[in-house]
């Protein structure tokens, strides 16, 4: 473990990339998706997708994949249990700052996509699409959905994330997106996938190459489980589960910028039924 460490700090000092060989060898193949022309019908459809989609609602509801994969300090079971009930506060709690940050991933998200399709991995069907799970009542966006046959003749997964300068340079892989790049494989029932990591400032990239391993995805399970029970427990029984011991207010730090926040604790527009 410590001629790892070594190995990765002195990477760090020298501004070395770490990647796996097969990493190495998707990168390769994605910097040439610059150099194509533009796809003019095909990369216009998917503006017109990312434009238009939900267009006949923007408001975000019931239980996404990305609050399930959140890290234990953030994980709440009773916040997932009132998403499928109950209506969820907008964006209200974030600041301008904060949307800025995510429209610039917003925009490199994009560009990635657009890359895709000109390179006829996919189709903006492909891109970004909304699915929905019965089973859970859970709704989940993969980033990419490629086939990229010079590199794996299956299709694959991909998460796309931007990355700050400092981060990109200390890192070997996304503290989290390989979470997202698994769970995605399973509910597609893929058997590959890989992390895009792009920094902000500089375009340089970092790719993380998985195959599909169900152990890993385990402890998610057992929370969509949890949720599946505690909601029919709510429906059925009329007992929600209690809040964490950390959620002592509505403006504590943990419930802050909680969506279920006004459901949760009854304020606001308190629990209004989906």
């Amino acid at each position: 473990m410590g001629l790892v460490n070594d190995i990765k700090k002195s990477a760090a000092r020298n501004g070395t990339k770490i990647q796996s060989s097969e990493a190495a060898k998707l990168e390769k193949i994605l910097n040439r998706l610059f150099f194509l022309p533009h796809d003019i019908e095909g990369e216009t459809a998917f503006v017109r997708h990312v434009m238009t989609r939900g267009e006949e609602t923007q408001e975000r509801r019931g239980l996404h994949a990305s609050n399930v994969l959140v890290g234990d300090n953030k994980y709440c079971v009773r916040a997932m249990v009132l998403s499928l009930a109950y209506k969820q506060t907008q964006g209200e709690e974030v600041s301008a700052d904060l949307k800025k940050i995510f429209e610039e991933g917003n925009a490199i998200h994009e560009k990635w996509q657009r890359l895709f399709i000109r390179g006829g991995y996919g189709t903006y069907k492909d891109m970004d699409s909304t699915h929905f799970c019965e089973e859970y009542q859970l709704y989940y966006s993969p980033d990419a959905i490629v086939t990229i046959p010079e590199f794996y003749e299956e299709p694959m997964v991909c998460e796309i994330k931007s990355v700050n300068t400092f981060q990109f340079k200390k890192m070997v892989k996304h503290p989290s997106a390989w979470k997202q790049c698994q769970f995605y494989m399973h509910m597609r029932g893929l058997k590959r996938g890989f992390v895009l990591n792009e920094d902000k400032n500089t375009q340089e990239i970092k790719l993380e190459v998985y195959d599909y391993d169900p152990v890993l995805l385990a402890p998610y399970e057992e929370r969509l489980d949890e949720v599946a029970y505690r909601y029919r427990r709510m429906v059925d029984d009329k007992k929600l589960c209690k809040r964490p011991e950390k959620a002592v207010s509505p403006d504590c730090k943990f419930c802050e910028n909680c969506v279920m926040k006004d459901a949760c604790w009854n304020i606001g527009m308190g629990r209004v039924l989906l």
